[in-house]
């Protein structure tokens, strides 16, 4: 760890660090460090891009995820009261180390637990008040219509008249998939990185965690036994039915959003997991998982 993030780290948080490791595959976007000792806790520098205003209002709202869904980590408080502190002009913030690794989500049980959790977390967002809005809100291209083989009239009215029947947007996770959630000692043991958050139906984001739990090794198309299996654990969890003729077309929905999204970082380009993602829009038009 670089001398100087040690000294930041120390300052703010009173947690002087003899010793850190880089950690290998988890936060995609962020530089995270595991500091030694017992416990240890996880140093995440998240990109400049990021502002430290955005992440501290992001990060209030974890945190009361954290006082009320059992699984759910909220960061550390600096001496002063922040979760963000800024270094070289990043934002930095500590949170407890979760031991464990990324869910198998070719385990039934962890897919069970994965349903279970999101369910509960939805039943806690629809109490929250939530104040304010996002400073920094990730964009998100719905009705995309930059990309000629992404374009599909039929599904943006679908989605248009889907949205008007709805109501109750509220704070979601925004990237809930397997290696956001830690397991351990056969439970989930936490769930990370909410730098994602939105204020959006919970639907959606069902409909995409879906998605990410029940798609088949080549990210192409869904298990579909999986996928009602899913469905129906967090139904069962929330006591309260799906509308499960919309869950395909908000894959799509998302499915659209995140193939946009990388062409832009990538200057229009496809790699291979974009590709099996354009595969998957593709094949998954005029399907239904069912009731």
């Amino acid at each position: 760890m670089d001398p100087a993030l040690a000294a930041v780290v120390a300052a703010h948080f009173d947690l002087p660090i003899a010793s850190a490791t880089p950690v290998v595959g988890l936060g995609d976007e962020c530089e995270i460090w595991r500091t030694a000792g017992p416990g240890g806790f996880a140093v995440r520098v998240s990109p400049a891009w990021r502002s430290a205003a955005d992440l501290e209002w992001v990060y209030g709202v974890a945190a009361v995820f954290a006082a009320r869904v059992p699984g759910v980590q909220a960061p550390l408080r600096a001496v002063d009261g922040r979760s963000v502190v800024t270094w070289d002009g990043r934002p930095v913030s500590l949170w407890p180390w979760v031991a464990g690794a990324p869910l198998d989500r070719d385990s039934a049980r962890a897919r069970d637990q994965a349903a279970e959790l999101l369910a509960r977390l939805h039943e806690c967002a629809e109490e929250l008040r939530v104040e304010g809005s996002r400073p920094q809100p990730v964009p998100r291209c719905e009705r995309c219509d930059h990309w000629p083989d992404l374009r599909d009239p039929e599904l943006d009215e679908m989605l248009d008249r889907w949205e008007s029947d709805r109501a109750g947007r509220v704070p979601v996770h925004g990237d809930y998939y397997r290696r956001n959630l830690i397991w351990h000692g056969g439970a989930i043991a936490g769930l990370l990185d909410w730098d994602e958050l939105r204020i959006d139906f919970p639907e959606r984001e069902l409909a995409w965690a879906t998605w990410e739990f029940a798609k088949d090794r080549a990210g192409a198309d869904l298990v579909w036994r999986r996928a009602g299996r899913f469905l129906d654990v967090y139904e069962a969890r929330r006591r309260r039915w799906v509308d499960r003729r919309w869950v395909v077309p908000l894959i799509r929905e998302g499915l659209r959003v995140e193939v946009c999204r990388s062409r832009t970082a990538r200057g229009g380009a496809d790699d291979a997991y974009a590709a099996s993602e354009v595969r998957a829009f593709r094949g998954l038009r005029g399907r239904d998982i069912g009731a």
